[in-house]
């Protein structure tokens, strides 16, 4: 037999949270995670590349590639600069990442600094 308790309101989760103000800035944070996993699979596949061989190649692990994927974590910059670099990124790439079409990307060559965006 099922007890239903009255006087139970629904509450929708989603909305609940909406109500903190830190709550775009996750929100924000998350469609970068989602882009910028969505472009490395992208262009992982293009370049025929394995999760794994990607990994060995800028210096992590399969499962830190399979996150980054899957929009589970932020790669930081020297990660993020290459997984840029091995993948070919070009400024088309990192400006969808980014949703910056007007932006100009400029990443250092010669070190893993920062992308800057001017």
């Amino acid at each position: 037999m099922k007890i239903v308790k009255k006087n139970m309101k629904n509450i929708d989760p989603i909305y609940e949270a909406s109500k903190d103000p830190r709550f775009e800035s996750y929100v924000e944070a998350a469609k970068i995670r989602g882009r910028i996993g969505m472009e490395v699979f992208s262009k992982r596949k293009e370049l025929n590349m394995t999760q794994q061989e990607l990994a060995r190649a800028v210096g992590t692990t399969q499962k830190v590639i399979s996150s980054i994927e899957n929009g589970d974590t932020n790669p930081g910059s020297v990660l993020l600069v290459r997984i840029a670099k091995k993948l070919n990124f070009n400024s088309y790439n990192l400006t969808k990442i980014f949703d910056c079409p007007e932006a100009v990307m400029v990443i250092n060559s010669y070190t893993f600094s920062t992308p800057i965006i001017i």
